[in-house]
C-alpha cells in the first residue's frame, strides 16, 4: 500500500497539469469575456491567483478521493466484477504477450488458475516478490497515473459538463460535453493499455526466472551384512 501512495506522489504534478488544463479550457470557452475583465485589474488578478494556488490542490485532493482504487478500476476498464486486468492475467493477457514463458510459470506455480479472482491472487503474489524492479516500478507509476487521469477526466462529464447543460446559455455546451466524453474515452484507452503491459511486465520478469530442478533423494547405503 505505501509503495502505491509513494507512486501516486510521484505523479502529482502530472495529474495537477491535467485539472489545471481542463479548468483552463473550461474557462476559455464560457468565462472569456469575464476573465478579460478581472485581468485588467492588476489587484484582482493577483488576489485570484493567490486564491487559486492555495485552494486548486485541494480541489484536486477532494475530486481524486471521490471516487475509491475499485471504482477507477472498473471506469477504467469497463468492467463492474474484477475490473483490474490481473483477473485476467494467465488466461488472457499472458498467452498474447511473446516476452512470457508459459512453461515456466506452470513449473514454478503449478496449475495456473482458471477463475478471476485467483488469477488476481496469484498475480498480485508474484508481483510483490518483484516490487524493487525499477521496470516494475516505472510501470506501475504509469498504471497509476493513467487510472486517476480517467477518473479525473470522468468527473469532469459528471461534475462540469451535464451540469453546464442545463444552467449554462452557451451554444458550445454540447460541444464541450463531447469533448470531454472523447477526452474520458481516450484516457481510458491509455490507461488499459499502462494496466495490461503492468501486468505482462510482472509475468515476463516472473517467468524469466529458470525453476529449480527437483531434489533427488539419496539412495540409502545397505550395510554390509556380516556372514
Amino acid at each position: 500500500m505505501s509503495k502505491e501512495v509513494s507512486l501516486k506522489e510521484k505523479n502529482t504534478l502530472l495529474l495537477w497539469s491535467f485539472f489545471i488544463f481542463n479548468i483552463a479550457v473550461f474557462i476559455f470557452l464560457f468565462f472569456a469575456d469575464y476573465f478579460d475583465a478581472f485581468t485588467k485589474d492588476y489587484k484582482t488578478m493577483l488576489s485570484l491567483r493567490s486564491s487559486g494556488i492555495l485552494i486548486a490542490p485541494l480541489v484536486l485532493f477532494i475530486v481524486n478521493g471521490l471516487l475509491s482504487s475499485n471504482q477507477k478500476a472498473i471506469l477504467v476498464f469497463w468492467r463492474v466484477k474484477y475490473p483490474l486486468p490481473g483477473a485476467r492475467a494467465f488466461s488472457i493477457h499472458a498467452p498474447k504477450d511473446p516476452r512470457v514463458n508459459m512453461t515456466n510459470l506452470q513449473t514454478l506455480h503449478g496449475t495456473l488458475p482458471v477463475y478471476e479472482r485467483d488469477q488476481n491472487e496469484l498475480w498480485y503474489n508474484i508481483y510483490k516478490a518483484h516490487t524493487k524492479d525499477i521496470v516494475l516500478a516505472k510501470s506501475h507509476k504509469d498504471f497509476l497515473l493513467g487510472r486517476d487521469i480517467t477518473a479525473v477526466a470522468f468527473l469532469f462529464i459528471l461534475l462540469v459538463g451535464i451540469p453546464f447543460l442545463f444552467f449554462g446559455t452557451s451554444p458550445l455546451c454540447w460541444i464541450y460535453l463531447g469533448g470531454l466524453v472523447l477526452q474520458y474515452l481516450l484516457t481510458a484507452v491509455v490507461a488499459q493499455n499502462h494496466g495490461r503491459r503492468f501486468v505482462t511486465n510482472v509475468l515476463a520478469i516472473a517467468s524469466v526466472k529458470t525453476p529449480k530442478p527437483a531434489k533427488m533423494s539419496k539412495p540409502s547405503k545397505a550395510k554390509d551384512k556380516k556372514p
